[in-house]
């Protein structure tokens, strides 16, 4: 079946539309992951992976799209600009502007990462999926989905509370990058390179020339103390004259983002975009 349905896209992604079943089929098939080029496949799957912070995994294709020529135009000073983008997600949107700074012939070193961009798998009877901080995700029991959220019904919850109990395995049969494929390819090309990162805790000293971290710094999912811990994080691995774009997408898909750049150990605002983020004030009083 599953070698049926990698060559028959149509069942496939009607398998996708099935909570209880989806994330099984794609643990089934993940050697085959590349393969995959349905996006309603991707979305779905990527969408519905919810992690530790409660952020999922979800972005789309062009989301940001209405700021790469501001940022083009900000990073044009730097011969050799070397770009970190935050939290990516699958990493189509990193992706996107990757091209199109290829398209202006821009000279650019491209990184991107994301805390949660791999998870862990341990099969069995009990099929088990972890995060990076050995946090379970999901899970099934025979063919029982089991999950932090009710699906259809409260046996899914229940089921994640008792897995949850169990010992976290000493070891894992193996890993699952929550990349996309064209994300994939272009690492294997080494036009974009993975970093491990966390905003919160990893220090790296005057590396980039750009840093974006759109849709992670958001008072929606962190306090102020914390936003201030990762910004200070995020300056310090800004070069002298290196520019931030921080911001968020509202609910009518909408980009409200600020750009800054590091004078003097300060972030400087630029411009804002649309209505601007919603820490600027938070960056401002550092």
């Amino acid at each position: 079946m599953i070698k049926i349905a990698l060559k028959n896209i149509r069942l496939l992604e009607k398998i996708s539309k099935i909570p209880v079943l989806k994330h099984f089929f794609i643990l089934k098939i993940s050697e085959n992951f590349p393969e995959i080029k349905s996006e309603l496949v991707l979305n779905k799957f990527y969408g519905d992976i919810w992690v530790n912070d409660k952020t999922s995994k979800k972005t789309e294709k062009n989301r940001f799209s209405d700021l790469n020529i501001p940022s083009f135009e900000l990073m044009k000073e730097n011969k050799n600009c070397i770009i970190h983008d935050i939290a990516v997600s699958n990493g189509i949107s990193s992706n996107d502007f990757n091209k199109f700074l290829l398209k202006k012939k821009k000279k650019h070193e491209f990184y991107i990462s994301d805390k949660f961009a791999e998870i862990k798998i341990k099969k069995g009877f009990i099929t088990k999926a972890y995060d990076n901080e050995n946090n379970l995700i999901f899970a099934y029991a025979g063919c029982f989905y089991a999950a932090d959220k009710n699906i259809f019904f409260p046996l899914t919850v229940l089921l994640f509370k008792l897995i949850q109990k169990t010992e976290v395995p000493e070891k894992f049969d193996y890993n699952l990058l929550l990349l996309h494929p064209e994300v994939l390819k272009k690492m294997k090309k080494n036009e974009i390179k993975f970093i491990n990162c966390d905003v919160f805790k990893t220090d790296i000293s005057e590396k980039f020339t750009f840093v974006r971290a759109m849709n992670i710094l958001n008072l929606g999912y962190f306090n102020e103390k914390k936003i201030k811990t990762a910004v200070a994080n995020i300056k310090k691995s800004m070069k002298e004259n290196a520019v931030l774009l921080v911001g968020r997408t509202n609910a009518k898909k909408i980009n409200n983002a600020s750009f800054f750049r590091k004078q003097n150990n300060k972030l400087v605002h630029l411009k804002d975009i649309n209505e601007g983020s919603e820490i600027k004030n938070i960056i401002l009083n550092l």
